[in-house]
């Protein structure tokens, strides 16, 4: 969350999520040979603890450039929610780059995409182990990739969104399609994402491209009745075409700005305020790693500077300059992608032959550990929980996993750290569905509800049904 402060030294608080990020390895073949470019959580870090001081300098250094003022370079971020930092170790010295908040991160077209049938299966993998790990749970947020002329490619989409992914991201030039994007194939995916309720972002290299996917887009929503987000990513590299504009202007299309440098984003900002709601359609990214700092200062710089008012003057626009940058920089992202999510769990009802009332039984699919099992089946038992769900990653040395209750009147979600020796559970509040504006007292979330001690058969680690009594 980034802190700046108004002229009469007023604190405003915007949220920041990067739309467009990678991880994993992608090999590059060079003349002196192969090589791979990597990408891993902690560099996506490193990247906004840079940003955050080199955005601190370019506006200390020249106020005058600028309408707001910021307070000293350590303080000019934090959490979205405060009590994160107290869930880390207090001796723990590093920056965590607090400035973002949300991060969406999908696989490169990496090393494993074409390791199965249909592809990105391992690259999908991949990206939801990584991310579902203490330290990175919070705030990033995984997307899922794939090829949609893979016959399984609608299969893997909805495996992926039932695992915990919350977004789809299409690269029709990578996946040599370019030339195929109106087309029946593209339209199932769409539809099969949009039925799942998440976002689709495109990579679009170009204005065609770019008009190719408002099409098809089009031609799928006119055949289906759910919404279908769909993202053109780098705003097709293309700042001034009218033809661009247009496809933004389109219902339930929007763009994301990574790549944007300079100048550019003074061009591109002269072109978009001509959209009515032009501030409900941007959505901030960097495309780490293939963009860095620079870019990335130059694009939020540029909403806090005197040039940025000159344009909503030009423009006659009455948007209030603060609430547009924090829409652009966060809000958006936040609107669009959903709260929460259906696990990898699939409920089936039988009718019992002495009553008429329906028993739910609720089958796991994946390697779930022992421990999970157990606590599955304790809470099936008791009868007010419409639904369980849990993440696939496995709780190995203090990794965790997210756990949803849910039941007629609401839901909640904590988050199950267990430390190296399996000797003791906790349950943490999670933050899945709490929305941004939720207000809630410290004290309640840094509360431990309960403790529990594993019992230990070797090398498979279990819980006594009976441990569970307590909670409920």
């Amino acid at each position: 969350m980034i802190i700046t402060l108004d002229k009469q030294n007023e604190e405003r608080c915007l949220p920041l999520v990067d739309f467009h990020t990678h991880i994993g390895r992608i090999k590059i073949e060079t003349t002196k040979g192969s090589s791979q470019r990597v990408n891993m959580p902690k560099n996506i870090i490193q990247l906004y603890e840079k940003l955050q001081y080199e955005i601190h300098k370019r506006i200390t250094q020249n106020p005058t450039d600028y309408y707001v003022s910021l307070p000293p370079a350590d303080e000019l971020s934090k959490p979205m929610y405060p009590f994160l930092k107290q869930l880390f170790d207090s001796n723990d010295k590093k920056s965590r780059g607090w400035i973002v908040d949300h991060i969406i991160c999908f696989p490169f077209n990496d090393i494993f995409h074409q390791k199965t049938d249909p592809k990105f299966v391992k690259s999908n993998q991949f990206v939801r182990h990584q991310l579902n790990t203490f330290d990175n749970s919070f705030r990033f947020i995984p997307f899922c990739r794939c090829d949609v002329t893979d016959e399984g490619a609608e299969k893997e989409v909805k495996n992926s969104i039932n695992s915990g992914m919350r977004g789809l991201k299409l690269h029709p030039l990578s996946q040599g399609w370019i030339d195929r994007i109106i087309s029946d194939q593209c339209k199932r995916v769409l539809k099969t994402a949009a039925d799942l309720l998440v976002p689709i972002i495109f990579d679009v290299p170009n204005k065609g491209v770019a008009i190719d996917i408002t099409n098809v887009s089009e031609e799928a929503r006119s055949e289906f009745s759910k919404p279908i987000k769909v993202v053109l990513g780098h705003n097709a590299f293309d700042y001034s075409s009218k033809e661009i504009f247009d496809c933004i202007n389109t219902n339930d299309m929007y763009t994301e700005t990574s790549g944007m440098r300079g100048k550019d984003v003074e061009i591109f900002f002269s072109n978009v305020m001509e959209i009515e709601g032009w501030e409900n359609k941007i959505l901030f990214g960097t495309d780490s790693n293939y963009f860095g700092v620079l870019q990335a200062a130059d694009f939020i710089t540029f909403l806090f500077s005197n040039k940025f008012l000159d344009l909503l003057a030009d423009k006659k626009s009455t948007v209030d300059p603060l609430t547009a940058a924090s829409k652009i920089l966060g809000r958006n992202a936040l609107r669009i992608i959903p709260n929460s999510w259906k696990m990898n769990i699939k409920e089936t009802e039988n009718q019992t032959m002495n009553s008429s009332k329906k028993l739910k039984q609720t089958k796991l699919k994946g390697d779930i550990p022992a421990f999970v099992k157990s606590l599955k089946k304790f809470l099936t038992q008791q009868n007010n929980f419409s639904e369980i769900n849990i993440t696939e990653n496995t709780l190995i040395d203090g990794k965790i996993q997210v756990l949803t209750l849910g039941n007629l009147s609401n839901n909640k979600s904590y988050i199950i750290s267990l430390d190296k020796k399996f000797q003791k559970l906790t349950l943490f509040p999670s933050l899945n569905n709490l929305k941004s504006d939720s207000k809630f007292e410290l004290d309640d979330i840094l509360k431990i509800k309960q403790v529990f001690k594993l019992k230990q058969k070797g090398r498979s680690q279990s819980l006594s049904e009976n441990s569970f009594s307590e909670i409920w």
